[in-house]
């Protein structure tokens, strides 16, 4: 099968480039290793995807890339694609919405670039079929492409086990897309001097291949002698806050947050409550 460009529904002028690493094509493994064990499908499937996962982030920070991040939408539709096959026995790169570039579209996701990897095999579901699907596209250069493209920074992988015909079906969902991952605040300083009160703070947002939104700015919240949090600065760009004088007896928390430049919001980060003695 010849490379299939993959392109947005608003043409890009970066897109162009993406024409190797979209490419779709189906690889097929046919050895038989016998019966499989009777396992639990959901977490044989789990583990079996995170195996997958693993090996695939551990070749490409090998190579100075950074490591594919799971997009739990990519998790999903891969699962239902890998079952759709696997109900049918066959291997397809249309199957559940089409082609991958294809359900991008229906699903409404902003995407710059797509591909998709597929494979079978009839070895033991677990650890063994594992190895042998990611063993198919490490030996495969066009999937390889994929798993070690420097411009996708999303993957979901979803395997299926069909007992009927003891075989294992996967389909790997590469997107090149906005940054979605949530940044991480954390306190890097709570402190308490004679009747002052300090706190700061920072944030890192995870590094994508590509597309890194970057951290912007902070909300930060206080509470005063337990009672109801209060907005203390939205949208700041500062890293610290010190409160002076305070009565004793008197109790202060403080809570912040951080947004990164592509509107991804984290989970609040609140500090012990500091007695002012």
């Amino acid at each position: 099968m010849r490379p299939v460009p993959a392109r947005p529904p608003t043409v890009r002028t970066r897109a162009i480039r993406h024409s190797l690493l979209a490419v779709l094509m189906v690889l097929l493994a046919g050895a038989w290793f016998g019966g499989p064990a009777t396992v639990s499908a959901t977490s044989t499937s789990a583990t079996m995807d995170a195996q997958v996962l693993a090996s695939i982030n551990t070749d490409r920070v090998a190579l100075g890339l950074h490591a594919l991040r799971l997009d739990s939408r990519l998790v999903g539709w891969s699962a239902d694609r890998s079952a759709w096959m696997g109900a049918r026995g066959v291997m397809t790169h249309t199957s559940y919405d089409g082609s991958p570039c294809n359900l991008y579209n229906v699903m409404r996701i902003k995407w710059y670039g797509c591909g998709e990897a597929v494979a079978y095999t009839t070895a033991t579901p677990g650890a063994a079929a594992a190895a042998a699907l990611y063993a198919l596209w490490k030996g495969s250069p066009d999937h390889y492409a994929l798993i070690t493209s420097k411009t996708f920074n999303y993957i979901g992988i979803g395997i299926t086990y069909q007992p009927v015909d003891r075989t294992t079906y996967a389909s790997i969902l590469f997107l090149e897309g906005p940054d979605r991952s949530l940044p991480i605040a954390s306190l890097t300083n709570v402190s308490l001097t004679d009747r002052t009160v300090h706190w700061g703070w920072t944030a890192g947002d995870p590094i994508l291949q590509t597309h890194t939104a970057g951290v912007k700015n902070y909300d930060i919240e206080l509470r005063a002698n337990n009672g109801s949090w209060r907005m203390l600065r939205a949208n700041s760009v500062t890293l610290s806050y010190t409160l002076q004088n305070r009565l004793p007896g008197s109790s202060w928390a403080l809570r912040v947050r951080a947004r990164d430049n592509a509107g991804n919001v984290s989970g609040w980060v609140t500090s012990a409550t500091i007695v002012v003695h």
